[in-house]
């Protein structure tokens, strides 16, 4: 069962090194009367996928560790983020989602076919063309092959073919006269031989059974979410040399602030004293554009109603669109700053683009599609001579103009959320987010959107993915793997204290299985 209404997960005792179990736990019942009368659309959502490459060149795990608990530089640089342990585990934890999403088949609480499932950005973790072909092999049903250079042997941090660094999690155990790295001595990982080996097996995705759509998230354009791409990217993303640290004597607090700012400019964190090793190259890491990425998707086939780009996107090297359903309008923002920053903003071209589209759907329910959501649409840097930065305050008062908008979806905060906006006329709209595949809890949602006699009730039921419960001593398929994904998620040793608690990440109980009422602009 899927459906958190009827169950979920939670978290067992924790042992002496803090290491807590995935088990099963009583299901959430639905927040507010349920929803009564025409089902307008059923959407599932998806969000911030991430899936990784994770024997990229061009990623910087090495940074990680200064945010680890006993860092001295943790209270200065906080979360960075740039290491998982089940960053090896992302196609699975996909494949795991879509199956748990087609298992649904109809809306939880109105029982109307799923019309579409919209996917709102971060499909990819560094932005490169790899991650992108595995996401759409994974939504679109068929062989999902997620291996990158050597393909022969691993060249992750964690695995045993390169040098041993105690501070990644190596899933095989110590090299033979090593130690146990440091996530299983200190904080209770598992040793789960194979695994390396076997997360870069191909398997096959079934793929949804509903039309999905997708939209643009700065994990989709920037290097590691935050660095705009350049010549100088590329060629270290697709060569044969990656740092693994930084040099010892290099100014860290700079390079480092310089290189994680949510808004930008932002530097690669490289010095000319770096500590490099090598790595088999691989073409297919060159970054993405947002015309290269919309290109993938129309190319990709496997959806009849095209991911909602179009060629248009392609020539003009845009990733905002425009679709419609059936009883409404999908409308999907591109809200990545292309100058660097991993927090949001749009252009002024794209703002005049918004505009028209409500304004054209006037006698439409409107839907908006964004990663980033309204209190992350802060980053308003631009270069000299480059066109000025659209952020919140402008756009939600364009968006309080049109009535027709009844629900805002967006993701990047890797959370459930939710909060409702007040015109000053007193109609209102939902804005919303889901938590995300990578971190804890990895679950998506399904959103029934129903008109009733004095409103819009628009419904949350959150889903689980698959992926196997009790994966110890299971056979490593896909949805083990999956499993094991969100037992590490859970376990994440950066945030096991008060200041950072891994369980926030479900967001509060009241913005998961609810129903929300918003005004119906057509009364």
């Amino acid at each position: 069962m899927t459906r958190t209404d009827k169950s979920t997960f939670s978290h067992g005792e924790t042992n002496n090194l803090g290491w807590r179990n995935v088990i099963k736990a009583a299901g959430e019942a639905h927040f507010n009367d349920l929803p009564q009368g025409k089902v307008l659309a059923v959407l599932g959502h998806f969000s911030d996928l991430h899936v990784c490459d994770p024997e990229s060149p061009s990623r910087i795990e090495y940074l990680d560790r200064l945010c680890d608990p006993d860092s001295k530089w943790r209270e200065v640089f906080g979360h960075i983020g740039s290491y998982r342990p089940q960053e090896i585990l992302t196609t699975q934890v996909v494949a795991a989602m879509v199956d748990a999403m087609n298992e649904l088949k109809l809306g939880p609480l109105t029982n109307a076919p799923i019309d579409a499932v919209v996917v709102t950005g971060d499909m990819t973790d560094n932005a490169q063309q790899n991650e992108t072909s595995w996401y759409l092999s994974a939504l679109n049903g068929g062989k999902v092959e997620p291996v990158s250079g050597n393909r022969k042997e691993s060249e992750w941090v964690g695995s045993h073919n390169v040098k041993y660094d105690e501070n990644y999690w190596h899933p095989d155990g110590a090299p033979v006269g090593k130690e146990l790295d440091r996530p299983i001595s200190k904080f209770g990982f598992p040793i789960i031989k194979g695994l390396v080996a076997k997360a870069r097996a191909a398997f096959t995705s079934q793929g949804l059974n509903a039309p999905w759509f997708a939209t643009f998230g700065n994990h989709d354009q920037l290097v590691y979410g935050t660095v705009t791409p350049n010549q100088l990217m590329t060629d270290i993303s697709t060569g044969s040399t990656r740092v693994v640290e930084l040099a010892k004597d290099s100014e860290l607090p700079d390079v480092i602030s310089n290189a994680i700012g949510e808004v930008g400019p932002i530097k690669y964190p490289i010095t000319s004293g770096s500590e490099t090793a090598s790595i088999t190259e691989d073409q297919m890491r060159a970054f993405n554009t947002p015309g290269t990425f919309a290109e993938a998707h129309l190319s990709s086939g496997g959806n009849p109603l095209g991911h909602g780009f179009t060629k248009e996107n392609v020539s003009n090297n845009t990733a905002y669109w425009s679709h419609d359903l059936a009883n409404l309008r999908l409308i999907s923002l591109d809200t990545v700053n292309p100058h660097g920053g991993w927090q949001g903003s749009i252009d002024e071209q794209q703002l005049a683009w918004l505009k028209e589209k409500l304004i054209e759907a006037k006698d439409k329910y409107c839907v908006l599609l964004s990663h980033h959501p309204s209190p992350t649409l802060i980053n308003d840097y631009a270069p000299v001579n480059a066109p000025r930065r659209v952020i919140r305050d402008e756009l939600l008062q364009e968006l309080y103009q049109h009535k027709n908008l009844i629900v805002w979806i967006a993701g990047h905060v890797h959370r459930h959320a939710a909060g409702i906006h007040t015109r000053q006329d007193g109609s209102t709209f939902l804005e919303l987010t889901t938590a995300s595949h990578i971190d804890w809890p990895q679950q998506a949602r399904v959103l029934e959107i129903v008109k009733e006699d004095n409103g819009i009730a628009i419904a949350s039921t959150v889903i689980d993915h698959v992926g196997q419960v009790h994966w110890q001593d299971q056979e490593l398929d896909y949805l083990t793997m999956a499993g094991i994904s969100r037992s590490l998620a859970l376990n994440d040793w950066q945030k096991r204290d008060d200041a950072n608690p891994v369980l926030a990440h479900a967001g509060k109980v009241e913005d998961r299985n609810v129903v929300w009422r918003v005004s119906d602009p057509f009364l």
